[in-house]
């Protein structure tokens, strides 16, 4: 059931040069976007209405009940592309937050929707540029939310894009809450020597990709978002 007056967040994207991707690596990201998008539920990073919606062969649309944790979300969809890359292949996905009311609702399919969200949304994919990501928002005086759109988010995106697979992989498991000793212990063996990495190794991979200094930005941001569209 949607509030009018509530704000949400709609999350659009499209799979990163999916066009260098063949239909069964096409498919096998889209799979994984659908299982990201319950495992958003599952471990309580956001409250996700309906389900996902893909169309065509690799886009995508998601519906956030709560706002604030658009950022979060946005992050933990990325590196759970970018952890499935190796040497042949690259996963990633553009994504277009855009935070507003929704008049409308599709029952079968999400992208049927309408509202302010889902125009700030599309409108951020169609300008977002060689960014992968974007951020848009109804209140443009919101100092705070100008300041998140202009700098924050174009800055975040840079550190993002240069994140690797092993990066990616520790801070998706750090997201779901795992300390760095269960993350070593589920992490794949080595497909050459069969080896399992060290906690260490974790730990090593966290700090080259600045895990908690990201981390501390994403809880500005929540807090910042949280405010924004409570006083709306």
């Amino acid at each position: 059931m949607i509030e009018k007056r509530k704000k949400y967040a709609v999350l659009t994207g499209d799979l990163v040069k999916s066009s260098r991707l063949t239909s069964e690596k096409s498919k096998k990201a889209i799979e994984r976007l659908k299982k990201l998008s319950i495992e958003i539920d599952e471990f309580n990073l956001g409250t996700v209405v309906g389900q996902i919606d893909t169309f065509r062969y690799d886009s995508w649309q998601l519906l956030l009940e709560n706002p604030e944790s658009c950022l979060k979300v946005a992050v933990f969809i990325r590196v759970g592309l970018k952890m499935e890359s190796d040497a042949k292949t690259k996963y990633d996905t553009r994504i277009s937050i855009g935070i507003g009311g929704v008049e409308t609702l599709g029952k079968n399919r999400i992208s049927n929707s309408r509202g302010p969200a889902f125009t700030y949304s599309g409108k951020g994919l169609d300008t977002i540029g060689g960014q992968y990501l974007a951020f848009m928002y109804s209140n443009q005086k919101n100092i705070s939310l100008s300041v998140l759109e202009h700098g924050v988010i174009p800055m975040l995106d840079c550190i993002i894009e240069d994140w690797t697979a092993k990066e990616s992989r520790a801070i998706f498991n750090s997201i779901k809450g795992l300390t760095q000793e269960e993350i070593a212990r589920q992490w794949p063996p080595d497909k050459k020597t069969g080896k399992k990495i060290t906690r260490q190794a974790v730990g090593d991979a966290l700090i080259r990709a600045h895990w908690n200094e990201v981390k501390k930005v994403l809880e500005w941001i929540e807090s910042e978002i949280k405010q924004a569209t409570e006083l709306a």
